[in-house]
């Protein structure tokens, strides 16, 4: 697989989040996106209850530049790996990893909500800023995923 040398790519996204934070006023990130994807379908089939959640009250579900910059993360990844032959679609061996994975991604999810952003936003964005709330959750992260590949490791 081929890729860009880690200091290229730590250098891109950091020129990237300045301009970012320039344009909009807002550093990158990616957690409150998610959200309101997940929303603003949600609203489709059960309005009651997105207009009744408080979360909702005060940031609104709606498709914005946030949202709309995940949906191009999302394309653009795919269009990379497509152009460079990388992609594929893979199923694990062994079906407890799809379990493994769910919950995985509903623990993250979780933490999103709970420290109020994401990995991405509190090392890309937080952290350069010396927030001390991101370099908190920047340590957290090593530790959880340190923790995290410990388990694994014993469960593999």
């Amino acid at each position: 697989m081929r890729y860009f040398p880690p200091w290229f790519s730590a250098l891109l996204l950091a020129i990237l989040n300045t301009f970012l934070f320039i344009l909009i006023g807002k550093p990158w990130g990616i957690g409150g996106g998610e959200t309101k994807i997940v929303a603003f379908i949600e609203n489709i089939f059960f309005p009651a209850h997105v207009s009744s959640n408080l979360h909702f009250q005060i940031f609104t579900p709606e498709i914005n530049w946030f949202v709309m910059m995940i949906i191009g993360i999302i394309i653009g990844s795919f269009i990379s790996a497509k152009i460079g032959n990388d992609f594929k679609i893979r199923m694990p061996q062994e079906r407890k990893w799809l379990v493994y994975t769910f919950v995985g991604g509903m623990l993250m999810g979780l933490g999103e909500r709970i420290g109020n952003g994401c990995n991405v936003g509190h090392i890309l964005s937080g952290v350069p800023q010396f927030s001390i709330g991101s370099i908190v959750g920047g340590v957290f992260i090593v530790v959880g995923a340190y923790i995290g590949s410990k388990i694994i490791v014993r469960l593999v």
